[in-house]
């Protein structure tokens, strides 16, 4: 991928034209389009990248096929070779809109106004990618990664190696591995550090001396061509996304190339960053509103509920997308490549500037969630959300979920923290909208919901015995649940769903006023909560079966965290004795919400800015790298280690320690809780919002 083509004020060295090569040929109408006179259809222009003809003449584009497959559009196609290709294009209005990589998105928005319509989503509905470097299984370096030993750090065999980048100035495949390298001192700029000219210089110093950047339509150009490189022996490391294998060469996919490897020789090490996905590009001078609102529809009803028709070329897979802006899919993405050569004046001082329109943050948080083992992470997630955000940020604690909406709603607070079922309640009560969410320990956005009994109990011998399949849910009828005291509504509302989804009771036998307590006790035997066990939480299980002498408890969680042997976990079920059965459910993780009248977007951007930040910040403790030992906090946006901060002021710990999360990440309100209102759904009419 090259960058757009330089003006006067374009701030990066002349230098850079050394990786440009734009190319602009004459407008030519698609082949697919039907009758371009109908007067119904609106003419629509989008560039088209020569390089994806396939030998058939057809072009892989997924934007063509999903606006060709439209109805309102007659669509036109304008030729080019190149992303800088088509930031000109839309610059002096050859085009209407254009489908670019997220780096090429940042650069047509800071430095030429272009504005983003809509970007490309994969299948677990993310609009960005996780940058990785992969190797095969038998390389050394994936030996370092997988030995368990810390002392082998993997980034320290790249010296000398022949890697395989997918183009300039390709976000996953160039400019954050450079970055994270530079960062962290495992290579060093050669020549001026303010000059783009020096990466050439750096990238062949550091890595193979014949290294370089792939050129458009060559064999190791893009994902495609560096997982080639990979495979084909002609690099050692390709730089791409973590499902980029996968995609592209599934053990199962009958149309894999014959150049693939097995995916079991591919190894992936940890990630460099995240990356903004691709993006639809439009020039807002020259595109007509109504013509953007019919474009926007069409990239939206394209989305994971109603994908596009497949294109010519699909596998199987077809390209969704989301509408969203520049501000919300591209802001804060300077940071994470700040290290690459004549990138930083460039970038360090566009986001420098506060766009906040509130003088403090304010967030609630209900107290029968955080108590007073939580306080000094409270106060350092408020001291580093006032670091990043550069305002005062307050902490102020609800008893009472229906104050704590109440309270967003009339603007008192900006933000609120809510699990699960109380998030659905402050959706379709209050109107409130999901801003962020905290991912579980396996970076899922869904916590499964397990039965816990004892390991001697039928259920548990049922479910161990491998010859026979004899497991049922229904051995658990007349057993009695070890409930927390007073909290656990989110408990038996999905316990009751799921008992009538299943068939276990029958939803025509209710009386019309049954609560949700009323249909669980139909089925298992009630006792009074204990304190000493915890909703879901799987903390004081063993407690908990003593103290009240129950049959069954609900946890949430994952497989990974009960496990034994995990590093990771708080709570072994075997040596308690217990034994966890089969998921019931799934349970959405906990989120941030705010009001959308109460916070613009421009502040409600930038605040889940600073929250997704704490995903990026990660404690290293005696991690040796080049021959030097790190102990502290490392920022992975400026590849910085933070020696002197206490532990706990680190992102992950503020994560792990407070919401029990991996990671915050972005989402919407829809996405989020769209499942467990559907399984609530077979509830009686009001028994859980009431």
């Amino acid at each position: 991928m090259v960058l757009p083509l330089p003006t006067a004020n374009f701030r990066i060295n002349l230098a850079i034209l050394l990786f440009l090569s734009a190319s602009l040929n004459g407008c030519l109408d698609g082949s697919n389009q039907a009758d371009v006179n109908d007067a119904e259809r609106v003419p629509i222009v989008l560039a088209l990248d020569s390089n994806l003809e396939s030998v058939s003449g057809i072009f892989d584009d997924s934007l063509l096929s999903t606006l060709d497959s439209s109805s309102r559009f007659s669509v036109g196609t304008y030729p080019v070779d190149s992303e800088g290709a088509k930031i000109e294009a839309l610059r002096f209005g050859h085009i209407d809109v254009a489908l670019v990589d997220g780096a090429t998105a940042w650069m047509g928005w800071k430095e030429y106004g272009l504005q983003v319509l809509a970007a490309e989503v994969d299948q677990q509905g993310r609009s960005y990618h996780n940058a990785h470097a992969w190797v095969r299984s038998t390389d050394p370096i994936a030996t370092a990664h997988l030995d368990g030993d810390q002392n082998t750090d993997p980034f320290e065999l790249f010296e000398g190696r022949k890697p395989c980048f997918t183009g300039w100035p390709d976000s996953v495949g160039a400019l954050l591995p450079m970055g994270f390298l530079l960062g962290l001192g495992y290579a060093n700029v050669m020549g001026d550090p303010n000059d783009v000219d020096s990466l050439s210089s750096t990238i062949r110093g550091f890595f193979e001396e014949d290294s370089m950047m792939p050129q458009p339509g060559t064999t190791y150009y893009g994902s495609e061509g560096s997982l080639r490189c990979l495979s084909e022996g002609q690099g050692d490391i390709a730089f791409l996304t973590d499902s980029a294998v996968q995609e592209i060469c599934s053990d199962g996919d009958n149309g894999r190339k014959d150049w693939c490897l097995g995916t079991e020789d591919y190894v992936m090490l940890p990630t460099f960053g995240r990356s903004p996905s691709d993006a639809v590009l439009f020039n807002p001078d020259s595109l007509d509103e109504e013509v953007l609102a019919l474009l926007s529809a069409a990239l939206e009803s394209s989305g994971p509920e109603n994908p596009s028709s497949e294109g010519p070329s699909d596998a199987g897979t077809v390209t969704t997308y989301i509408t969203t802006d520049s501000l919300q899919h591209l802001n804060g993405y300077s940071a994470l490549v700040y290290n690459v050569p004549g990138m930083q004046s460039y970038f360090s001082d566009e986001e420098s500037q506060s766009d906040l329109d509130i003088n403090e943050v304010k967030i609630g948080l209900p107290t029968h969630v955080f108590d007073e083992h939580h306080v000094s992470s409270i106060a350092y997630l408020r001291e580093s959300l006032e670091e990043k955000l550069n305002t005062n940020v307050s902490i102020n604690f609800f008893h009472d979920i229906d104050d704590l909406i109440a309270n967003l709603n009339s603007g008192d607070i900006h933000l609120g923290y809510f699990e699960g079922l109380d998030s659905l309640r402050a959706w379709k009560l209050g109107d409130l909208s999901v801003l962020a969410t905290f991912q579980s320990y396996q970076d899922r956005n869904r916590l499964e919901i397990y039965p816990v009994v004892s390991n001697d109990s039928m259920a548990a011998g049922a479910h161990l015995d491998s010859s026979s399949n004899s497991y049922s849910f229904e051995l658990l009828r007349n057993e009695a649940i070890c409930r927390s005291q007073g909290h656990d509504t989110s408990t038996l509302a999905l316990l009751a769903a799921y008992l009538i989804e299943t068939g276990h009771i029958q939803s025509e036998d209710l009386d019309p006023s049954s609560t949700t307590q009323d249909i669980v006790a139909s089925f298992f035997v009630l006792n009074n909560g204990t304190p000493n066990s915890s909703e879901f939480y799987p903390d004081n299980i063993a407690d908990c079966f003593q103290t009240e002498d129950g049959d069954v408890a609900f946890v949430y969680g994952s497989r990974e965290e009960f496990d034994c042997e995990s590093q990771t976990t708080e709570i072994c079920f075997l040596d308690e004795g217990l034994l966890v059965l089969p998921p019931i459910a799934e349970y959405p993780t906990p989120s941030i919400m705010y009001n959308p009248s109460n916070l613009s977007v421009v502040t409600r951007t930038t605040i889940l800015n600073s929250i997704l930040s704490l995903s990026g910040e990660m404690y290293l403790e005696n991690f040796t790298s080049l021959g030097r030992s790190y102990t502290g906090c490392y920022d992975i946006s400026i590849h910085k280690v933070d020696d002197e901060s206490p532990r706990g002021a680190c992102g992950s710990e503020i994560l792990k320690t407070l919401f029990r999360s991996n990671g915050a990440s972005r989402t919407t309100t829809q996405t989020h809780l769209e499942g467990l209102n559907t399984m609530l759904s077979v509830l009686p009419e009001g028994t859980i919002l009431a």
